[in-house]
């Protein structure tokens, strides 16, 4: 290779091919932790761990809107974060998994979470929050 022309692989830290300037899909991921009781498609789980080997800068950005999802006052929307992040932990970047451990707290606080119960459900989905980030 010449030294004017990057690697394929790119190897460094972050594989190479993670660009400083890539965003976050803000929009992916506000319909992946809707308001609802639809389950998120499985495909968006898979685009939002692609976030977090997009770029340093996409993986922090989601890692703040899913910490701020968190702080949603419905079930739903508490519930779908969690599952967002255990899916990015699991296949996302290190970096995503390495950042989550500083934020514990927060996320065991929403894990314990228990919202009034719904009209047509009851508590199952204040029942599923329990288990929705354990892996």
């Amino acid at each position: 290779l010449s030294p004017s022309r990057p690697s394929r692989d790119g190897g460094g830290r972050h594989g190479g091919r993670r660009a400083r300037s890539a965003r976050m899909d803000k929009s992916l991921c506000a319909k992946a932790t809707a308001d609802s009781d639809q389950p998120t498609p499985g495909y968006m789980y898979n685009e939002i761990g692609r976030i977090t080997h997009a770029s340093v800068d996409a993986c922090r950005q989601l890692e703040e809107y899913l910490v701020k999802r968190l702080a949603h006052s419905s079930v739903h929307v508490k519930l779908k974060a969690l599952r967002v992040m255990k899916h990015c932990c699991q296949h996302g970047h290190l970096t995503f998994r390495r950042d989550m451990q500083g934020k514990t707290a927060v996320i065991k606080e929403s894990m314990q979470y228990r919202g009034p119960p719904d009209a047509l459900h009851g508590d199952q989905f204040n029942r599923q929050g329990g288990g929705g980030a354990q892996g």
